[in-house]
């Protein structure tokens, strides 16, 4: 039974009817920054059965929130992505994650995918003066075997650093990561300088803009 079939109005309740299961949610951050197949929710919609994947997908294509896409490629292959009224979830999971950020213990364990991880950096997106050069980041989950790399290019809007998926054009500074040890160095003060020498962080390019860029996210992380 849903709120709304219990006769409780509140938007977000009925909100919750739409989203509010187990996995929904995590789905939904999966596809945010571009269509996914089948198998690549399987693998970074961790502990999440192929069962209750395919019923959570027919739910949020049932809603209007997911949509059921082709892709470019040769083979033609199906995918998943976001409709325009799901693209505003990302707002809701912001919120989210800075509420649990301001909480008596913010900590988290595990990992982070590299979308989860690009998403936690929009989120806690630190200002920036001026304009950052062209800067590539290219991210994949070690936990995985044989993972893809995923590219992403970081730039700025309205004064905040923010980050697209895509590659960067002639970027002048590449970061290659795990992105589990980008998060730990973006958000959980370790050192740029130990994940280069753990082989888990590499950079190319100009090493400053990089170090400035963590800077920034420390400090707004703090």
């Amino acid at each position: 039974m849903t709120y709304a079939h219990h006769g409780d109005a509140c938007r977000a309740a009925n909100a919750l009817d739409l989203v509010g299961d187990r996995w929904t949610l995590i789905v939904v951050r999966e596809l945010l920054l571009g269509p996914k197949r089948f198998a690549d929710l399987q693998e970074s919609v961790r502990g999440i059965t192929p069962a209750v994947l395919s019923d959570r997908l027919r739910s949020l294509r049932q809603a209007g929130i997911i949509d059921q896409v082709t892709l470019t490629d040769l083979a033609r292959t199906r995918a998943y992505a976001v409709t325009e009224w799901g693209r505003g979830l990302e707002s809701v999971l912001a919120s989210l994650g800075r509420w649990y950020t301001s909480g008596p213990d913010p900590r988290t364990s595990g990992g982070m995918t590299p979308d989860a991880m690009v998403l936690a950096m929009r989120t806690m997106a630190p200002p920036v003066a001026e304009g950052l050069p062209s800067t590539a980041l290219r991210l994949y989950d070690a936990r995985q075997p044989d993972p893809p790399v995923r590219e992403y290019r970081l730039t700025t809007v309205d004064g905040l650093l923010d980050v697209r998926p895509g590659a960067a054009v002639d970027p002048v500074a590449t970061v290659t990561a795990d992105s589990t040890a980008w998060s730990d160095v973006l958000f959980g003060g370790v050192p740029l300088t130990d994940a280069e020498r753990a082989g888990i962080v590499r950079v190319e390019g100009d090493r400053d803009i990089v170090t400035d860029v963590v800077r920034r996210y420390l400090a707004v992380a703090v």
